[in-house]
């Protein structure tokens, strides 16, 4: 139906332009590429030329499957030969109707010519090669490189792991890459993570690969807390503050907005009083592993910077965590910093590496000055030292 109307709105056209004018002979359009009832299987180009045996060309124009293509425009007179992409993605499987129309003018006089064609095309199916992680054998509380290889290009590809989603994104050709984490409490022993991935046709593949997690060997300690600190540490006050935390990481910029190479260390002097997976019982009673690493021996108001650029997502004073910053750095990563004293950046503020967020305190469930830096990759909590040391990236 919709061929008949364009072939007869083409005729009123060349009507009205002929009956105020003088006629000319028709411009002659030969289609090189793809000949008619052609498959392919990979991006081509509509080949053809035109040529006015009268007059100049005007104008010339090409639909596929009664759209419109916009292709680079090339000088225009008595001929022309035109090369037009086809890709095949864009196009997807089937067959399609290739339409040309070319006006040629002289003085008063004009002429219009169609010629069409018919092609199929097939995208090859796109497999997955080959998937790696590095380490191999993660433990507990660490970041995870995935790779994954595949035999022709995808359009997207995502995991999921301890019931997380995360995103691949592209490094090369037909390689993409995902960072995700070893959740903190994963039980030690054989895991497994899911791929997803979805073909240049719209087709969605699922892959499953497993690997093992080993124990972090994380130590133990005692901690003693005064009455009025322990009651804070209540049930209610916990999930609360966790679900507003775990809310903000699971939304990030797909973007990378920190740059390769090592993070920078948040606060300069003093030392690490508190390991992160530290296993931990309070004097108050309740238990808790230490989700981050804990820089102490430096005073009050001592200067915290961002330890990679980022764009902060969270400012503001919690009953745990005290005054508090979160800074996304794209891509499912994300920096936390606990007990300031002050916090000097808001929501929404790009920082870069280095800049000063806040001041060290002992705000919120503290037992001293100190600052409690943690990561999430994935939403879930991982050692902050592997991105201080040798992070994980893209690149």
């Amino acid at each position: 139906m919709k061929r008949t109307l364009y072939l007869f709105a083409a005729l009123i056209l060349l009507l009205a332009l002929t009956a105020c004018r003088s006629e000319i002979p028709q411009p002659e359009i030969e289609i090189i590429s793809p000949i008619e009832g052609e498959l392919l299987t990979e991006d081509s180009a509509l080949t053809f030329t035109v040529t006015a045996p009268e007059g100049v060309l005007e104008q010339v124009k090409v639909s596929v499957d009664n759209k419109p293509v916009q292709f680079k425009e090339v000088e225009l007179r008595s001929f022309a030969r035109f090369s037009v992409p086809l890709p095949l993605a864009a196009l997807g499987n089937g067959e399609h109707l290739l339409a040309i129309q070319a006006l040629a003018t002289e003085d008063e006089s004009s002429a219009l010519a169609f010629a069409e064609r018919r092609f199929s095309s097939a995208l090859p199916p796109a497999e997955l090669r080959s998937i790696s992680l590095s380490p191999d054998t993660v433990p507990q509380g660490q970041p995870i490189t995935i790779d994954a290889v595949f035999s022709g290009e995808v359009k997207s590809v995502t995991g999921e792991l301890f019931d997380r989603q995360f995103p691949f994104y592209p490094v090369g050709e037909n390689r993409w890459r995902a960072l995700a984490s070893c959740r903190l409490f994963a039980v030690p022993g054989s895991e497994q993570f899911h791929l997803t991935f979805t073909d240049l046709a719209g087709a969605e593949h699922s892959e499953a690969y497993s690997f093992a997690v080993v124990d972090g060997e994380f130590p133990s300690y005692h901690i003693v807390l005064s009455e009025s600190t322990g009651s804070r540490l209540n049930a209610e006050t916990i999930e609360r503050e966790s679900a507003r935390t775990n809310a903000v990481v699971r939304e990030f910029s797909p973007e990378q907005l920190w740059e390769s190479g090592p993070f920078l260390r948040p606060v300069e002097g003093g030392h690490f009083t508190s390991p992160f997976g530290q296993r931990r019982t309070f004097s108050t009673g309740g238990s808790s592993s230490h989700l981050g690493t804990d820089f102490g021996g430096l005073p009050t108001g001592t200067p915290i910077m961002a330890v990679a650029r980022g764009k902060v997502v969270m400012a503001e004073e919690m009953i745990i965590r005290g005054n508090f910053v979160c800074i996304d750095h794209g891509r499912g990563l994300f920096s936390l910093y606990n007990h300031l004293s002050r916090g000097d950046v808001v929501v929404g503020q790009m920082v870069e590496a280095g800049d000063v967020i806040g001041l060290l305190g002992e705000t919120g469930v503290a037992t001293g000055p100190h600052l409690h830096l943690e990561m999430r990759l994935a939403s879930w909590a991982v050692d902050p030292m592997t991105f201080l040391g040798n992070p994980p990236g893209f690149e």
